[in-house]
């Protein structure tokens, strides 16, 4: 049971299945290519699906050792990677943001590094570029979902190149079905339009603990899960996160996406992060 709310609203407990869970954990460790001779360092809370699943679930199919850091601290982090001689490294963008720009970051060996997840919130392409040069980290990837899809739907695996990485979420998991529809029609969107993320298959909940209503409103009838962010598809097969339904700003009658705005804001001289 993992409790989620959203960006509204009173927070609703998530059924994930064994099922969902265990399959989720195992692809997302196939698409960073995981052995047991890997070393991953969660620093990301269980509470979310981030460390219950990418991580645990990933260090259980795989047989892989989990260094734990039971709070977050960037030094701790560090620390622990230079030790333990760490292979993979997960977090949400802030926390590498903080490591990089720890005052204490360059006494540590961190080139052991080869792999990790940085999700939970749309990461910003020069973050994606820090984390690879300075944190040796070359194949850093990203997993995009919700908690009602276990979480994962899409991931950059070790396949897709630098670029497609740094750019885009990558493809769906396997035995997974995603596309980007028309919030209006329920049509598929062409290549490259904008649409609402929506997937199916094993990874998709339950459903929300005694509150079917609100399961009905996100799981429609053909067991499609909607997840209320905006994306598209490009030419590839990848998708890109431009954004929530929700967040949308209209002004002078045209559609403005706090994504593109924040990813402007970042080129600014200063911005660290946005």
């Amino acid at each position: 049971m993992q409790y989620t709310s959203g960006t509204t609203g009173f927070p609703k407990g998530v059924m994930l299945t064994h099922y969902n869970i265990a399959n989720n954990g195992y692809f997302t460790g196939e698409g960073m290519k995981f052995t047991s001779a890997d070393k991953l360092c969660c620093c990301v809370p269980l509470f979310h699906c981030f460390g219950v699943v990418l991580a645990s679930m990933n260090a259980l199919t795989h047989g892989c050792t989990q260094v734990m850091v039971e709070r977050f601290d960037p030094l701790v982090v560090l620390a622990s990677v230079h030790k333990e001689r760490c292979t993979a490294l997960y977090g949400v963008p802030t926390m590498f943001i903080a490591e990089l720009n720890h005052p204490m970051f360059d006494m540590f060996d961190v080139s052991s590094l080869r792999t990790g997840i940085m999700a939970g919130a749309l990461c910003s392409v020069e973050l994606m570029r820090a984390v690879t040069e300075k944190l040796h980290i070359t194949y850093i990837t990203s997993v995009y979902g919700l908690t009602e899809s276990s979480p994962g739907m899409t991931h950059t695996t070790l396949a897709e190149s630098f670029e497609e990485r740094c750019t885009t979420v990558g493809k769906e998991y396997p035995f997974t079905e995603v596309r980007v529809i028309d919030p209006e029609t329920g049509e598929d969107c062409p290549i490259g339009v904008q649409g609402e993320i929506c997937c199916r298959g094993y990874l998709v909940m339950k459903g929300y603990y005694k509150n079917p209503q609100a399961t009905a409103e996100v799981i429609d009838k053909d067991g499609w899960l909607h997840s209320g962010d905006l994306g598209i598809k490009d030419e590839n097969g990848n998708y890109r996160i431009t954004g929530r339904i929700k967040d949308m700003i209209i002004r002078g009658g045209e559609n403005i996406y706090p994504r593109e705005v924040e990813e402007f804001l970042y080129h600014l001289e200063g911005v660290q992060d946005v």
